[in-house]
């Protein structure tokens, strides 16, 4: 039972796995095979949007500094987990 999604949509075929058909099946459930198959791709051509970005802006403006995004990253995790009143937040990464 596939859920209503925005956007017009077309029938294609896809060739799979046995395996890998059988364990769409299994997590998708009621959102339907094909709803779950349309959001894994989507977050897929995200994942490669950003990949892009990134190579984009590191060849303009060099690589990423590691470290500097360590910091963030965490003072980002400190500010959520204070506003969540969590201190565990914190300690998780």
């Amino acid at each position: 039972m596939d859920t209503q999604r925005p956007g017009r949509t077309r029938v294609t075929s896809v060739s799979l796995r046995a395996e890998t058909l059988e364990a769409i099946r299994a997590r998708a459930g009621k959102q339907g095979v094909s709803s779950y198959i349309e959001e894994a791709v989507q977050r897929q051509l995200q994942r490669e949007a950003i990949d892009e970005y990134i190579a984009t802006a590191e060849a303009e403006h060099g690589p990423v500094d590691a470290a500097e995004v360590a910091a963030r990253a965490e003072r980002i995790r400190a500010h959520h987990a204070a506003h969540r009143g969590d201190a565990a937040g914190v300690d998780a990464a």
